[in-house]
Formats: C-alpha cells, sequence, structure tokens
C-alpha cells in the first residue's frame, strides 16, 4: 500500500484536493443549470441507439416531437460515455451524466499534470492541475453554464499540447498519431473548442520547432500536416455532414444573429479581473449576470511566472524560458480575442461568429494561466517549494472552491421526471432548436429572439394524420429514424407524418421509392397513399456525404490498427 501511495500520490493528491470541485455530483437528485438538456440528450441517444441506430444522428422527440438530426451537428462523444456507463454499468441517466461530469473534471486535472510535470517537474505539476481544476470559468462551465461538452474538452487541451511537444522532442511518428487521435476527440467532443484551439495548437507547435529542433522545420510541419489529418479523417464521419448540411438548418438564422451574435458578448477588460459571481447570462456591455473573472491569483502568478521566464533566460536556461514566453504569448493572444480589441479579427474571420460567446476563449485564458502558476516553483529550492506549494493550493481552495456549487439542488429529481413527455417535446426542445430544419414557421419574440412558430397544445399526440381520403390502419410499428404503417384505403389519402422532413428521409410503398412532400408548417413529412391496401416504409437513411464521412472515418480507424499493429509487431 506505502508503495502504492508513493507512486500515484500526485494522482491521489489531485482527486483529494479536487474534491470541492466534484462534491455537488455525490449528492441526491440532480443540479438546475443554464443548458438543462443532458439528461434529455441521452435518453435520446438511448433510444435511437436500441433502435441499431449508428452513429446515432437523428433524434426522435426533440425539435417540439417533430424530431431533428440532432448529432449530426452536435458533438456527440460526451453523450455516448455517458451511454457506456448507462448500459455498462446499469446507471440511471442521471447518475451516467454526473459520471461524466466528474470524468471531466478529475481528467482535466490529471491531463493538465502530465502537460506541466514535463516542463516543472512534479510539485510543478500539482500546482498547475489544481490551478486547471479551480479556474473560474471551469466552474461556470461546470455549475452555472452546465455546459457538459465544454468541460470536457478542458481534458483533450492539455494532452493535445503535451503529445504536440513530444512530437517535436522525440521525434517520433507515434507522437503525431496520438495528436491526431486527442485533436480528433477534441472535434467530437467540442467542435466549437477545437476551431479556435487548433490556431493555438500551430503556433504552440512551431514554437516548439523553433526552441526545441528549428533545424528539422520541414519535418515537422509534415508531423504537423500528418495529425491533422488524422483528427480529420477519424472525425469525418461527423464534421463533414455538419458542415455541408449546414444550410438546411436555422443554425445561421440563430447561432450567429441576434443575442446570439458574437458583437453583443465581448468581455470588458475590468470584468477580467473583478466580475460578481452569479447564476444569470451574458448581454451586452459590463454587467453580465455570469462572472467573467480570471481570478486575481490566477493574473498575480502569471505575473510573477513573466519574471521567473526573465531569470531563466539570464541564468542560461534558454529553452524552458522560450517555452514560458510561449505560454504568456498564447495567453495574451487568448485575453485579447475575449475583449472588444480583436473585434476586426471576429470581423473578418466569418467561422468565428459560430462560437457566439467571444468570452468561450477563457477556458484558454484557464489553460495558460494555469500552466504559468506551475512555473513558480522552478526558481525556489526544495524547503521552500513545499512551503509555496502549500500556501498557492490552501489558498486557491479557500477562494476559488466556493464557486462550484450549483445554484439550486434538486433533490428529488428522476430519470422519469426529467424526462416526460412535457419536458422532451416543450421545454427543453424550447431551450434548443436550431436543427430543425430551414423554412420551418417561426416568429420574433419580444425579445428579439427567432422562435418555432408553435405553441404547447400543437405539439402532436398522435404518429400520423389523415389530411384526406378515408384510410384504414392494419398495423403500425414507429421507432427514432423510421416508421412502418399498413393499411388500407378506398379512396386514395394524403398522409402527414409528424415528423420533420429532412434530407435522408426516404419513403417507399409496397418497396417502391414514392416521392415526399412537406409544404405545411413545420415541414413534415406528407405522402400519397394510394387506392388498395399498401404497406408504407419510412426511413431516415444516409445522404452520399454522411456515408463518405462514415467511410473516410471508418477506413481511417482501420489504417490506424493496422499501422499500430504493424508496428508493434516489427518492434518484437
Amino acid at each position: 500500500m506505502a508503495t502504492i501511495l508513493k507512486k500515484h500520490w500526485a494522482y491521489l493528491s489531485i482527486l483529494v484536493l479536487s474534491f470541492v470541485v466534484w462534491k455537488p455530483l455525490v449528492s441526491p437528485g440532480y443540479f438546475s443549470m443554464h443548458d438543462d438538456q443532458q439528461i434529455v440528450r441521452l435518453a435520446q441517444l438511448d433510444k435511437s441507439l436500441s433502435f441499431g441506430q449508428f452513429p446515432v444522428r437523428w433524434v426522435e422527440d426533440l425539435g417540439f416531437g417533430y424530431g431533428y438530426p440532432l448529432f449530426n451537428f452536435y458533438p456527440p462523444l460526451v453523450y455516448y460515455l455517458g451511454e457506456v456507463f448507462h448500459l455498462g454499468l446499469g446507471a440511471s441517466f442521471i447518475t451516467s451524466v454526473k459520471l461524466v461530469w466528474l470524468v471531466a473534471l478529475v481528467g482535466s486535472g490529471i491531463a493538465m499534470y502530465f502537460l506541466a510535470k514535463e516542463f516543472f517537474g512534479e510539485l510543478g505539476g500539482l500546482v498547475s492541475a489544481l490551478f486547471y481544476l479551480y479556474a473560474p470559468y471551469h466552474a461556470v462551465d461546470a455549475y452555472v453554464r452546465g455546459a457538459l461538452a465544454e468541460l470536457f474538452s478542458f481534458v483533450w487541451l492539455p494532452l493535445i499540447l503535451l503529445f504536440s511537444y513530444k512530437i517535436v522532442r522525440d521525434r517520433k511518428w507515434s507522437w503525431a498519431v496520438l495528436t491526431g487521435i486527442a485533436l480528433g476527440l477534441l472535434m467530437i467532443t467540442h467542435n466549437l473548442i477545437f476551431l479556435p484551439f487548433f490556431g493555438l495548437l500551430a503556433i504552440w507547435h512551431f514554437s516548439n520547432v523553433l526552441i526545441f529542433d528549428r533545424q528539422s522545420i520541414l519535418r515537422n510541419t509534415l508531423y504537423w500536416i500528418l495529425y491533422t489529418a488524422i483528427a480529420l479523417s477519424l472525425t469525418a464521419f461527423f464534421w463533414l455532414p455538419a458542415l455541408v448540411e449546414k444550410h438546411y438548418t436555422l443554425v445561421d438564422q440563430l447561432l450567429i444573429k441576434n443575442l446570439a451574435s458574437y458583437k453583443i458578448h465581448f468581455v470588458c477588460l475590468g470584468q477580467l479581473w473583478t466580475s460578481p459571481w452569479g447564476f444569470g447570462g451574458s448581454m451586452a456591455g459590463c454587467t453580465d449576470g455570469m462572472s467573467f473573472g480570471v481570478g486575481k491569483l490566477y493574473i498575480l502568478t502569471s505575473l510573477v511566472s513573466f519574471s521567473v521566464a526573465v531569470y531563466l533566460w539570464f541564468k542560461g536556461k534558454k529553452k524552458i524560458a522560450a517555452v514560458l514566453f510561449a505560454f504568456w504569448s498564447l495567453l495574451l493572444l487568448s485575453i485579447f480575442m475575449t475583449t472588444e480589441y480583436s473585434r476586426i479579427i471576429w470581423d473578418w474571420m466569418s467561422g468565428l461568429w459560430y462560437l457566439q460567446f467571444p468570452w468561450r476563449f477563457l477556458e484558454f485564458v484557464a489553460l495558460f494561466t494555469s500552466l504559468l502558476a506551475g512555473s513558480l516553483v522552478l526558481i525556489v529550492n526544495n524547503k521552500v517549494q513545499y512551503i509555496l506549494v502549500g500556501t498557492l493550493l490552501v489558498t486557491l481552495i479557500l477562494v476559488y472552491g466556493k464557486h462550484f456549487q450549483p445554484q439550486r439542488n434538486l433533490t428529488e429529481a428522476t430519470d422519469d421526471k426529467l424526462t416526460t413527455r412535457e419536458q422532451v417535446k416543450w421545454y427543453v426542445s424550447g431551450q434548443s432548436f436550431e436543427y430543425l430544419p430551414s423554412g420551418i414557421a417561426t416568429k420574433m419574440t419580444d425579445l428579439g429572439v427567432l422562435w418555432v412558430d408553435i405553441d404547447k397544445n400543437q405539439i402532436a399526440k398522435t404518429k400520423y394524420e389523415i389530411l384526406r381520403g378515408d384510410f384504414i390502419e392494419e398495423g403500425q410499428k414507429f421507432g427514432p429514424d423510421r416508421f412502418r404503417l399498413v393499411g388500407r384505403s378506398t379512396t386514395g389519402a394524403t398522409i402527414e407524418f409528424q415528423v420533420t422532413n429532412f434530407p435522408g428521409w426516404r419513403v417507399w410503398i409496397d418497396g417502391k421509392e414514392v416521392s415526399v412532400t412537406d409544404k405545411n408548417k413545420y415541414k413534415l413529412i406528407t405522402i400519397e397513399f394510394p387506392v388498395g391496401e399498401h404497406e408504407l416504409h419510412g426511413r431516415f437513411t444516409d445522404t452520399r456525404v454522411r456515408t463518405l464521412g462514415n467511410t473516410v472515418s471508418l477506413l481511417s480507424v482501420l489504417t490506424l490498427i493496422s499501422g499500430i499493429y504493424g508496428a508493434r509487431r516489427n518492434k518484437n
């Protein structure tokens, strides 16, 4: 036991010292948050998987009960992980989601430890890990916004930086493969974090080339191309359809205009230093209801770290000093991108508009300030190191630990209560409907927000409706991505299914494909049922671009497995 504790003391320390961070997760029930959709999304993914849909794209009950291709556009990884807990452990949806939360929080600290230890040793790694865990924006994501996918992206960032650094240091293709895999995992965890981080990663990668291996710029460029290609090919099943088919949805009407426009969500400089804690939302100006503070301790330790870098430079330790200067440059760039001063870049790079909130860059601010905090141990001797580390961590936990609690605990929450028909088809559907098909009836609310033109009593209570003619049903079967209807008609009938039409939906009558129309308020699938007795099938199928994405991803996985197996076989 003593040997195990000695060998794994850092991981155990991270787990124990972060107890305040994940304590709410061991409380009974659930808790309130802005993005209160996690349980329903997992339940919907579970339902679609149970019907054999993989990869899951279409969910049946969201979109006000009409369904939409949620996971064709929204990164699915955290929900697949939740499904592993649900099916593998038999855990409830609530428990499964809380376990994903736990992995995201503790995993981010361990990932940061791996990275910071490379430069600052074990004690420096511990400091950076705990700073990363207790970062104010980490608390905002965890217990204010409840942004589970963004919260989990904290895990991948340090690992990607670490693997990228090791590519340059060790000159091994294996590190490029690991970088590509981790970068791909970030893509299917949170594609909106992937986009800006990829730019920061390029700066970090080539900074390392200049610091450690400037004679091999070509080779390191090839490494960069390789891990980028690996990441994109592994995740082509997701990003390729999401990019190509985006114009079929309401995304551009909802995510880059009005209250969701980046133009009103910049952070004021003063907020980075002082920003009151709250559970409200983001708004124009400097009086937001949620905190955008970096943390005074984080700012002060980062300032001291600059002095550390200068000291190390003049002491002849220029490589580690250069690494600190690289972290500092990336930190300043990240801070700059949160503020109005960067607006010219946001205006010019339309791809950034989909981030909606410039303050998302606070995740990278947390990353680099936490890294810099660990560097303080480099200029003190062993005895003073322990005093410094102890003082920093006690201060950190006392000052920032109080933020890691939800506004309200829902102790009576259960799966059944959080997945009722009204909860799924009205309340949760009303929180996020940007993937409904373009052309669906919409209206502007008094707040200037685009909303689906629907009332609660308009949510469908049946699976289909006869608009014209007579129809006698003889059998039916409905699933998340399919339906079957058997019946007969003496006059012919027009049947409207309570499913929104989207590229990929196909309908057959007696095995022969028939045309589908959707010229109605909610773009519902409508078909003409002929005279006589017939069997009708409907199915959400892959379009060409989805098939292409699936194929590229499958071939990439097989190629990687084959390459890894071959390399290990040759090594043995």
